[in-house]
């Protein structure tokens, strides 16, 4: 490894979703399982409509509540059927990590054949998610609003939250002259509307 390379800034923002299994827009859902080439959506879409919930079984009075949000609580599916939609949001982060040059940057491995892979650095990512968190890597402050900017864009068309509150921004940097000389860096980064906490 370049001890040069890995000794450089770099921030890791951890981004907590709020309530995401039940507050996905289920039009925003099958719009994303079209553009995959998921088969038979038409399908999920119709038992999706069908579905209705009655306070009292049986009861005439009862009102009929009915769902454009979420995912079936209990099916054996939703979980595969959330996490399809949740990698839309993971691919437009790393597309746009390999169009504008924005990843971790640290140096692991020149052999990897792989488009991610990059001639100064090897094998890159910006992004880790696993069910509604998701880690996004950047060397600068500019690469990690660009990626938040991709986050929100999502997040918005969507209708899904982000639980600010329990969003966080670490800084990693080995540079103790660097650390002493900005012993807390600007928290000029937003998401939100709100500045990150670090």
């Amino acid at each position: 490894m370049d001890k040069g390379n890995q000794s450089r800034l770099r921030e890791v923002y951890d981004i907590n979703f709020r309530n995401a299994f039940n507050v996905m827009s289920q039009a925003a859902f099958w719009h994303v399982m079209n553009m995959f080439h998921i088969p038979e959506v038409d399908l999920l879409e119709q038992i999706y409509d069908s579905t209705t919930v009655h306070l009292v079984p049986n009861d005439t009075e009862s009102a009929t509540i009915t769902f454009d949000t979420s995912v079936a609580q209990g099916s054996i599916t939703s979980l595969q059927l959330f996490c399809d939609f949740i990698n839309a949001r993971l691919r437009m982060l790393t597309a746009t990590g390999q169009n504008q040059g924005i990843s971790h940057g640290l140096q692991i491995s020149k052999n990897q054949e792989d488009s991610s892979e990059d001639a100064d650095h090897g094998y890159q990512f910006n992004n880790l998610g696993f069910i509604d968190v998701i880690s996004i890597f950047a060397e600068t402050p500019q690469g990690m609003q660009t990626l938040l900017d991709v986050v929100q864009k999502f997040t918005t068309w969507c209708d899904t939250e982000i639980n600010v509150q329990t969003t966080f921004l670490l800084v990693i940097d080995k540079d103790q002259k660097r650390r002493e000389s900005m012993p807390a860096p600007d928290p000029s980064l937003r998401i939100n509307g709100e500045r990150s906490k670090l």
